[in-house]
């Protein structure tokens, strides 16, 4: 059978094949937003402190109950006490190590490796107190589960599922896994005859103190569950509020702010901020005469095309649409965040923007010819959310957007398609590639600027 023939009916390849692709997913880092990282690291370390706390919690129930159990019996033989010693011991070095996780989680010290960590100083712990009552007694390896320590395994399997971290809680399966296997066939199975008088030794460990401690043990195993639950709630009503709260705030706000919107980012832009970025304005010139030449619904299809273009030319070079004004529009680079090539991208972007007007015109064959005017400018501004809760709105003023805008307003005087600022073109690098405009000053504009446009091997 060829590699591209189907597989036959009832054939293994595509369970195995699908097995395979659910292990590789579960194993797979996904790329991550970083307000997202920082939302499931702020999760980890409560995570964390939760698990803390309930280690300690449940050491202190169980010790309690092993002192309860054992005052009101009359122990002497030094068997028996080493083994109760060791249950003390154990229990203390086990809410000690919640107390250090936690301690390190408050202060984000090794938050990424604290659950695996941990989970296997537990694992320590646990199967190193059923090693010593095994070996101490001399039963058979089959017995380990009678012993009262044997039920913690639960308590930490669960105490590691408050991460929520599937591979964590895969390593932790094994570690036990593998070694109750160790301590139940290391040294093979008792024989017949002699499983009598091992089994007559037994009755001390499902007497009522042990029982009792069994029960403490399953009330605590229930408190960590409740913990769990109650973590995974914290987790999805924390998710579903930032969801809604995204999904309210991008009908108003530009898009790309969704991966950003947290409450804490939220507030910071109805705050208002300073910054440098650079803006683009885009135009479509004479569209009076388009709209008096169509009708209401080919207009609607003429102006969706024109944004559909803008669209795709701002995410190609990472700019963020700020607002769409009719057939105009507003493209910001640098924000929310200011990078090196700001000017650069802006530039690159308007020569996008002149080359799919070119094409547009090519494949429609406007009458007259469809154009656009360009103006872009870099500067300080003011960043932030403005209005009230019925009605928000992302925007940029200051002088820098004022100048832009009267840029875009300038094409038109002296006949070309795109125009910058000297600010810009320096900034970018491209001195070689634009040459200077003579224009009249810029209404409303305080100091003197110096215009560029493309050099004509430059244009598009």
């Amino acid at each position: 059978m060829s590699e591209d023939s189907p597989p036959r009916r009832g054939s293994l390849r595509p369970r195995v094949a699908s097995a395979w692709s659910s292990f590789r997913h579960l194993r797979t880092t996904h790329q991550l937003s970083e307000a997202t990282y920082r939302l499931i690291r702020e999760a980890d370390v409560a995570a964390l402190r939760r698990a803390g706390l309930a280690r300690i919690v449940v050491a202190a129930l169980l010790f309690l109950s092993v002192v309860l159990a054992t005052a009101s019996l009359d122990i002497t033989g030094p068997a028996a006490m080493k083994q109760i010693r060791a249950a003390e011991l154990t229990l203390v070095l086990f809410g000690a190590l919640g107390w250090l996780g936690g301690l390190l989680a408050a202060r984000r010290i090794a938050v990424r490796k604290l659950p695996a960590i941990t989970a296997s100083l537990d694992a320590l712990l646990v199967l190193g107190n059923l090693a010593y009552s095994h070996w101490g007694i001399g039963l058979g390896g089959e017995f380990f589960a009678i012993f009262p320590v044997a039920w913690v395994v639960p308590i930490t399997m669960a105490a590691a599922a408050i991460h929520y971290q599937p591979r964590l809680q895969v390593y932790v399966a094994a570690v036990y896994v593998i070694g109750l296997s160790v301590l139940a066939f290391s040294e093979g199975v008792s024989p017949p005859g002699e499983r009598s008088a091992e089994l007559a030794q037994l009755a001390g460990f499902f007497s009522p103190q042990s029982n009792l401690i069994r029960i403490v043990m399953v009330f605590a195993a229930a408190l960590i569950l409740i913990l769990v639950a109650r973590q995974g709630r914290l987790l999805l009503e924390r998710a579903v509020r930032e969801t809604t709260l995204r999904v309210s705030l991008t009908r108003y706000l530009p898009r790309e702010l969704a991966p950003i919107l947290s409450d804490r980012t939220f507030d910071d832009l109805r705050a208002g901020q300073r910054i440098s970025a650079t803006l683009l304005f885009v135009d479509i010139r004479a569209s009076s005469s388009f709209g008096e030449s169509m009708d209401p619904a080919r207009l609607a299809i003429f102006i969706s095309s024109f944004r559909r273009r803008v669209v795709r030319a701002a995410t190609q070079h990472g700019g963020m649409i700020d607002k769409f004004t009719g057939d105009g529009a507003l493209i910001l680079f640098g924000v929310p965040a200011a990078g090196p090539d700001d000017a650069t991208r802006a530039l690159a972007c308007g020569r996008t923007l002149l080359e799919l007007v070119r094409r547009w015109n090519a494949k429609r064959n406007f009458e007259p010819a469809l154009r656009i005017g360009i103006g872009i400018h870099t500067g300080e501004m003011f960043c932030g959310v403005v209005g009230d809760d019925d009605r928000l709105e992302f925007t940029v003023l200051g002088e820098t957007v004022n100048t832009a805008a009267r840029i875009e307003q300038a094409t038109k005087n002296v006949d070309c398609d795109c125009l910058a600022s000297w600010d810009v073109v320096a900034a970018a690098g491209e001195e070689a590639l634009w040459h200077v405009v003579e224009c009249e000053p810029l209404p409303g504009v305080s100091r003197k600027l110096v215009l560029l446009t493309p050099n004509a091997e430059e244009r598009v």
